[in-house]
């Protein structure tokens, strides 16, 4: 039967395994009852899918409540099941297609061997390509450059298109440490960066024509490999018309570091610009000077030096030497008495004191963005348990994705 055929196979999909018996014939009943009042065999099955996917099994990713009780056998391939949506969601951001299935459908996904060749099979697929896009916007927080709005009469070179470019820089430069499994260290710092022509010229960089983005050496500009210089990272932490270093000091702690500053208290007083003493003060001037209110400095005293060592970008990311005739000054103190040299020595500080932090922060990110939840203290061993393993085999990129949908934390449904 044919509407029998048509209802099996997108159950199967919609749900991400094989209906049961029960389930199909419910379903193929509804479309009976349906077929005499429809106008034809289309509109009838039409509404019959709408319950498909109107359903729980569709929404949601785990073991069906129905079914716990059940049978062991039966909650086994549940679990498996669950585990094939999972896998699927976290590296394709899809359902899984006809090979997870079966192996979930024959108890084999969980097999430690099968599953890491899952893995690696599925990171080779085409359909991997939308994991680094939908990852890297959620880990950076890019749906902030989609609202940023530039001053097109400071920056009259601005326009979507660069701005486009700049969205797709991050997500390209994820993906080329992906397939080849390059150190995760590379993002605060590397000898290149991913651009295509429109974005090197930007970057005040000969040699690269056309709109694919391909691996550009940064050559005598050291500042741009790695994620921190990236023009679209810069931009969207800008205020549209001049940097905005507590915007780029709060987005390093919270993003790449996993350490976010507290909210700032109420009624905390602004800088008054009409006063003309802080007008003619430069950016960095008026932050010190704002820090010295005791309300403040407790917050401030945490994040602006980090921002501070962004300064020598404007608000487009572009490269400045000084701004109305004064020189930048992107030197700065941590609060525990740490100098920051400008961004070449933020870069060294994070080589050198953070890296057990920042890859331990990667790997928090990306494993809610796998399991689709936020991560609670009961995880804590878990993740733990990953960073060592990354850790000791390299920090690789790719590596860490293994680490993460092998571990017994992804398993756990």
């Amino acid at each position: 039967m044919y509407a029998e055929e048509v209802l099996a196979s997108f159950l199967t999909r919609a749900w991400r395994r094989a209906p049961t018996a029960d389930e199909l014939g419910r379903k193929l009943a509804l479309f009976e009852r349906l077929r005499p009042d429809a106008e034809d065999f289309q509109g009838a099955m039409i509404e019959v899918l709408a319950t498909v996917l109107s359903s729980p099994n569709f929404l949601f990713v785990g073991i069906p409540p129905n079914v716990s009780d059940a049978p062991d056998e039966i909650v086994e391939g549940s679990r498996e099941a669950a585990l094939a949506t999972r896998l699927a969601m976290f590296l394709w951001c899809s359902t899984p297609d006809d090979e997870l299935i079966a192996l979930a459908d024959r108890g084999e996904l969980a097999d430690p061997a099968v599953l890491e060749q899952q893995v690696e099979r599925m990171l080779g697929d085409p359909r991997a390509e939308r994991f680094p896009k939908h990852f890297v916007r959620q880990w950076l927080g890019m749906s902030l450059l989609d609202y940023l709005q530039i001053d097109r009469k400071a920056y009259p070179r601005f326009n979507a298109a660069l701005k486009e470019s700049m969205a797709q820089e991050p997500v390209a430069f994820f993906g080329e440490l992906l397939r080849s499994n390059e150190s995760v260290l590379k993002f605060l710092n590397s000898g290149f960066t991913m651009a295509d022509e429109r974005l090197a010229s930007h970057y005040g960089i000969a040699g690269v024509t056309g709109n694919d983005f391909r691996r550009v050496p940064v050559g005598d500009q050291p500042s741009r490999g790695g994620l921190l210089a990236q023009a679209g990272l810069l931009a969207m932490n800008s205020d549209g018309k001049d940097s905005h270093p507590l915007k780029r000091g709060v987005w390093l702690l919270e993003r790449l570091l996993n350490d976010p500053p507290p909210p700032p208290p109420p009624a905390v007083p602004t800088i008054d610009l009409a006063d003309p003493e802080i007008a003619k003060m430069t950016l960095k001037e008026r932050i010190e000077d704002h820090r010295n209110d005791p309300a403040c400095i407790s917050c401030h005293a945490k994040i602006d030096p980090w921002g501070i060592a962004f300064e020598n970008f404007d608000a487009a990311g572009s490269w400045r030497d000084e701004v109305q005739g004064k020189p930048i000054d992107a030197n700065s103190v941590l609060f525990n008495g740490q100098e920051l040299a400008g961004l070449e020595g933020l870069k060294r500080f994070l080589l050198d004191n953070r890296q057990d932090q920042f890859v331990s922060a990667l790997v928090h990110k990306m494993s809610a963005f796998a399991l689709g939840r936020p991560l609670s203290f009961g995880d804590r061993a878990a993740l733990d348990g990953i960073t060592a393993e990354v850790r000791a085999s390299g920090d690789g990129l790719a590596t860490m994705v293994k680490a993460i949908a092998t571990s017994e934390l992804f398993q756990s449904l």
